[in-house]
């Protein structure tokens, strides 16, 4: 089947069960359909017939022509076959009279079985989730450190990620204690994820200048992936930067390594691969400084089963070339071996946006807001 044909299927299956569940909710309830066959009832409700369900069915608003109209808007928006359109409509009415009637051999649907409502979830979510499970896993590595910034800048990321399917996020915090507001905010998200801790080294945090950030947290990432996981895609998305929901969609393209534009990053406000002529000819970035591989944290990712070859490989805590560090610790890797997403590198599916620095919280007088809602707010920010 062609891509656009499977695209087409899935999103009339998805249709048909989002028109399934309004049909059982403004309908019969599966509850009153006790025991077609014997005529059981469920409490008070009133007992319906096999003939009556059948009746039912057929002067139902969801009829065999509405399934049709709808395949055909479908196969004229995806280019479906006519053949393939026809099978679909058979299989959705074929489905639509199975999950109805259910099993006609003295079988009973009693008040035990699901209600219409928990029906029409449980099979839309069991969709989705075989939907998700067909595609690699994405392991998003994010490393944080307390900050005014920090709650709003996850949450927002947090709503990103809500979007993506089958994703793993690894919050990992530069500190020897998780932050519960985080672990709040994490299992609200109802994403897959895993909350760990990794400070920076107190050599490097009593080092003047420039500091390797992050670095203790993404080693940490990579540890944990390699205990963890055995295919999918990682990459490290910092929490003050904005994505495109179409970034995420490019990184389970990647093989190897794959790379692809930054915006709002160094003086330059871009880095980016150069591609001329459909082929790499050098980087674009404000800060080349000797790398082999001149790019922003966000603008490559990795494939798991290429990490697991590459057992050494680390990065850095060498300030300003963590990404080039780490890259080369991937050998044999050339920039030649790169992969080019986001249509050749011409578009920019993530962003520098970085929130600005705010000063902490002043400190709240207990004397005047010792009793109001003022205290529970303070715990909320820095």
């Amino acid at each position: 089947m062609k891509p656009s044909m499977k695209m087409g299927a899935i999103a009339l299956i998805g249709l048909f069960l989002v028109f399934y569940q309004y049909h059982l909710s403004t309908g019969v309830r599966f509850d009153q359909m006790t025991d077609f066959n014997t005529g059981g009832s469920a409490e008070d409700s009133p007992v319906l017939s096999q003939e009556d369900v059948e009746r039912y069915v057929r002067t139902s608003k969801f009829t065999e022509e509405t399934i049709k109209s709808a395949v055909r808007r479908v196969q004229e928006t995806n280019g479906l076959s006519p053949d393939m359109a026809s099978t679909l409509v058979q299989e959705l009415v074929n489905h639509l009279h199975k999950n109805i009637f259910g099993p006609t051999d003295n079988s009973k649907i009693s008040r035990a079985t699901l209600s219409h409502a928990e029906f029409g979830r449980n099979k839309t979510l069991n969709w989705q989730q075989s939907s998700d499970e067909a595609l690699e896993p994405l392991y998003i590595i994010t490393p944080t450190y307390r900050r005014p910034e920090q709650i709003p800048e996850l949450t927002r990321m947090s709503h990103t990620l809500m979007l993506v399917k089958n994703v793993h996020w690894l919050v990992i915090e530069d500190a020897t204690v998780a932050t519960k507001q985080v672990t709040r905010l994490l299992e609200r998200t109802g994403l897959k994820f895993e909350h760990l801790t990794a400070p920076m080294p107190e050599k490097y945090k009593q080092k003047k200048g420039a500091k390797p950030r992050g670095v203790s947290n993404r080693n940490r990432g990579l540890q944990w992936i390699r205990a963890n996981a055995t295919n999918g895609v990682f990459y490290f998305a910092d929490d003050d930067n904005t994505y495109d929901i179409a970034l995420f969609d490019e990184l389970r393209k990647t093989k190897r390594v794959s790379m692809f534009p930054v915006g709002l990053c160094t003086k330059f406000g871009l880095s980016s691969p150069i591609i001329k002529n459909g082929k790499f000819v050098g980087f674009y970035d404000g800060w080349i400084a000797g790398r082999k591989f001149p790019v922003d944290m966000a603008g490559f990712a990795v494939n798991v089963k290429f990490l697991h070859e590459r057992p050494n490989a680390t990065m850095p805590f060498k300030a300003g070339y963590e990404e080039d560090g780490f890259l080369k610790s991937l050998a044999p890797l050339e920039p030649k071996d790169i992969e080019f997403l986001a249509d050749n590198c011409t578009r920019v599916l993530a962003w520098h946006t970085q929130t600005k620095k705010n000063e902490p919280s002043a400190p709240l007088d207990m004397k005047l807001y010792g009793e109001t809602n003022l205290v529970k707010l303070k715990l909320q920010v820095v």
